[in-house]
């Protein structure tokens, strides 16, 4: 299955961003990806734009499945 990100670890921040969202705050999740170098329109899509997100799951090997492709 092809994928269409080759950026892992942004997409771990990600993952990682969304937990923070859930647990704690819209606002921390933010601040989290603002100090990992994360681009804005990134942190807006994800945090802001449920629908827009791209979906990936981690497999064994530390890779992820595209599940939007």
């Amino acid at each position: 299955m092809p994928h269409n990100r080759k950026d892992y670890l942004t997409a771990q921040k990600v993952e990682v961003a969304l937990v923070f969202q859930q647990m704690l705050s819209t606002e921390e999740a933010h601040s989290y990806l603002a100090n990992n170098g994360i681009a804005e329109e990134v942190i807006q899509r994800v945090l802001y734009e449920p629908a827009l997100r791209r979906r990936y799951d981690a497999c064994p090997r530390g890779a992820f499945i595209n599940h939007a492709a």
